[in-house]
């Protein structure tokens, strides 16, 4: 090729286009090979509860996102991804994730409690959380221990400590009930694990130093 090759208008061609079409007289140019993803949305979720698990939160949000790019209406990812930022304390975002997950299943717990977390720990959408949760709590399967320790968290913020103080106890029953012997003739919350029975037991306590004069709840 030529030195001095020029444009039509007349100016001299300008380097980066020049060494271009350099290189295409000396050259190939090479294909461009786009590689497929081989996984599957709920691979990618498996991939990404694995890195949450180690505290990898940015490698773990990638895996949910690359499972809703396969599939947007993938509920599990949509919720993982929630725990993300709710991680991350990115709530507004959480609170986004959360509500398109009620969307693909209106009224689910686990997304109406993360979606309640989220409202607790930046002090916005109290009321339409605490509305959502007295609704899980009142339906079927909603009588457990940590699903009521969100609501007795959820009243407490609302400034409702007499309703608070009711969700905390009702709470400590059902964890007590659990760890009753077998044939005792009680039925509790399976599912109190001492992590709940202890996060219960602080919250309970908190109620009392916001609310000093709270009576203890009547015995049943």
């Amino acid at each position: 090729m030529q030195e001095g090759v020029r444009l039509r208008t007349g100016r001299r061609l300008a380097p980066f286009l020049l060494v271009l079409l350099l290189a295409g007289g000396c050259s190939r140019i090479p294909k461009i090979i786009v590689l497929e993803d081989p996984l599957t949305a709920p691979e990618h979720v498996e991939l990404g509860v694995a890195y949450e698990r180690k505290g990898e939160l940015d490698l773990a949000r990638r895996e949910y996102d690359r499972a809703l790019l396969k599939d947007r209406g993938f509920y599990r990812a949509r919720v993982n991804l929630g725990n993300v930022f709710l991680a991350k304390k990115e709530y507004g975002k959480a609170r986004e994730e959360y509500l398109m997950a009620l969307g693909l299943r209106p009224g689910d717990a686990e997304a109406t409690n993360n979606l309640s977390w989220a409202a607790i720990f930046s002090g916005e959408g109290i009321d339409d959380a605490l509305a959502r949760m007295e609704s899980v709590v009142s339906g079927p399967g909603g009588r457990r221990a940590a699903l009521l320790d969100t609501l007795g968290v959820l009243r407490m913020r609302a400034n409702r400590p007499v309703a608070a103080e009711e969700a905390f106890a009702l709470a400590t029953e059902l964890c007590g009930q659990a760890g009753a012997a077998p044939g005792a003739g009680v039925s509790g919350d399976a599912t109190c694990p001492e992590e709940v029975r202890r996060e219960i037991g602080e919250h309970h306590a908190e109620l009392r130093r916001r609310f000093p004069s709270l009576s203890p709840a009547p015995a049943k």
